[in-house]
C-alpha cells in the first residue's frame, strides 16, 4: 500500500503535469519534412517520461499530452493519440521498471522503447486502415518508423548519455521502483 501513496504525492503530480506539458509543447515544435511525411518530436518526450516515471504517469504524460495537442490542431486524432501514445509510455515504463533487469539499464531502455515503437507503428497503421484504407496506411509506416527511431535516440541520449537520470535519482527526485518489490515481499511473507 505504501507504493499507492507514493504515486499521488505532490512530487508525482508535479512531474506528471510537467511531462504532460512537455509533450504538448513538443508537439508544437515544427515537424521535420521528409519524403516519407512529416516527422514529429513528441515520441522522444513520451519516452523520457517512460524512462523516468511509473507506467501511470507515463500513460498520462504520453496520452493526455498528445490528446491536448490534438484538441488544438487535429480533433479527429484525439482518441487514437490518447490510446496509442498513452500505451507507448505505459508499456515502456512497465517493461523498464518492473520486467527487465536493472543491469545495463540503457540497453534495456532501448529494448523497451523498441517494443513501444512497434505498438505505435501498429496502432497508427490499424487506425489508418480503418479510417483511410490499407494503401494509405502502408504509406505512413516509413514515417512512423523514422519518427520512432528519432524519439528513441533523443530520449536515450537525454536520459542515459547525459547524467540527467543519474542526477535525478541521486537527489531522490525519481520514484523508487524498488519499493513495489519490497512491499510485495512484506505482504507475501518473504
Amino acid at each position: 500500500m505504501k507504493n499507492k501513496k507514493l504515486q499521488f504525492t505532490t512530487k508525482w503530480i508535479a512531474y506528471t503535469a510537467m511531462l504532460t506539458a512537455l509533450v504538448v509543447a513538443t508537439n508544437f515544435i515544427p515537424a521535420i519534412p521528409t519524403p516519407a511525411g512529416r516527422i514529429y518530436w513528441v515520441d522522444g518526450v513520451v519516452l523520457i517520461g517512460a524512462y523516468l516515471m511509473d507506467p501511470l504517469a507515463a500513460f498520462i504524460a504520453g496520452g493526455i499530452g498528445s490528446l491536448l495537442y490534438d484538441v488544438f490542431l487535429s480533433p479527429a486524432m484525439m482518441l487514437p493519440s490518447l490510446i496509442i501514445h498513452g500505451l507507448q509510455g505505459a508499456i515502456v515504463s512497465a517493461l523498464l521498471h518492473y520486467v527487465l533487469p536493472k543491469k545495463h539499464e540503457p540497453l534495456w531502455a532501448v529494448t523497451a522503447a523498441v517494443i513501444g515503437a512497434v505498438e505505435v507503428v501498429l496502432g497508427y497503421f490499424a487506425y489508418r486502415c480503418i479510417t483511410l484504407g490499407t494503401p494509405t496506411a502502408v504509406t505512413n509506416i516509413p514515417r512512423n518508423v523514422i519518427q520512432e527511431i528519432i524519439g528513441i535516440s533523443v530520449a536515450t541520449v537525454i536520459c542515459y548519455a547525459t547524467t540527467l537520470k543519474r542526477q535525478l535519482a541521486k537527489n531522490h527526485l525519481l520514484p523508487d521502483f524498488g519499493e513495489l518489490s519490497e512491499d510485495k515481499k512484506l505482504t507475501d511473507g518473504n
